[in-house]
């Protein structure tokens, strides 16, 4: 075997010491079932938003003696130990070791926080924080719009920020709210006009992500769409299509995006189009 070889081996061998190590540690961190909080984190990072996963409901019953363990997670940017083994694994192929994916570590405290709900509460201050003095933009959002109304004056402050990743990053956030809808819903809506596209954008994914509002939200889109660009009117379509038949007043403007240039944006409208009049698409040939 040569130096080289030995060299590698040598350095996958420690990454599999240090993981050994990373998981036998922090006795004393919050447990539910008998069950440590980094497993419960390890079961959330592909959560496919089903709320009755256990892992989400372990979190929602965890209580917030969890919170700091989480919010250290969020401030840190992932454990130091998943930095060092994506290092690794991108250093070598001869084996992939587990835990090389830090940004899964974050989202799952992120999605472990947002089970909290409103009993993520003490955390306000430091998300705040966050959002507008850190890297750590989406993280923060999400879990200020599962908080609820104590969140949302820092989201709406947070709209008006000349940092356009801010404005993103909140907009991407309230997607993910559970009520106050009168608010946000026509926040959002404003921020259609955004010159910005990938705000712009931003705005109409969490627009239909809520699905709230129609009679607020189906116009705004609708009314946006003409002055947009191909990815954002893209991203229009696919919001209105999720209103389903509550978006009809939408399908001359879905119809009319069928004739464009831009596979994408016909791709889009037809789709739109089948979700919100199945029979009308039928009968025009859509598929």
């Amino acid at each position: 075997m040569t130096k080289k070889r030995l060299r590698l081996l040598a350095v996958v061998l420690l990454g599999f010491v240090a993981i050994l190590f990373w998981l036998a540690r922090s006795p004393n961190e919050p447990t539910y079932q008998n069950r440590p909080l980094h497993a419960w984190l390890e079961d959330l990072k592909n959560w496919d938003g089903d709320t009755n996963a256990a892992a989400y409901i372990a979190f929602r019953e965890m209580g917030t003696n969890a919170i700091p363990s989480l919010l250290h997670v969020l401030e840190s940017g992932d454990p130091r130990i998943n930095r060092i083994i994506m290092k690794i694994n991108q250093k070598q192929s001869l084996v992939r070791l587990p835990f090389g994916r830090p940004w899964d570590y974050s989202m799952a405290a992120t999605w472990a926080l947002y089970a909290m709900g409103t009993n993520a509460k003490p955390a306000l201050p430091a998300l705040a924080q966050m959002l507008l003095r850190t890297n750590n933009l989406i993280c923060s959002a999400t879990v200020l719009a599962g908080i609820g109304a104590d969140a949302i004056p820092v989201l709406l402050t947070a709209l008006t920020n000349q940092n356009d990743r801010i404005r993103h990053a909140a907009i991407s956030g309230m997607g993910w709210t559970r009520s106050d809808f009168d608010i946000l819903v026509p926040a959002l809506a404003a921020r259609l006009q955004e010159t910005n596209r990938l705000v712009c954008c931003a705005a109409a994914i969490s627009l239909g992500h809520l699905h709230a509002k129609p009679e607020i939200a189906v116009p705004a889109l609708t009314n946006a769409y003409s002055n947009a660009d191909t990815l954002a009117r893209s991203s229009i379509l696919m919001s209105l299509g999720q209103f389903e038949g509550q978006a009809k007043a939408a399908v001359p403007t879905i119809t009319s995006a069928l004739k464009e240039s831009s596979q994408s944006v016909r791709e889009s409208a037809a789709w739109a189009f089948q979700q919100i009049d199945p029979e009308g698409a039928a009968s025009a040939g859509v598929r």
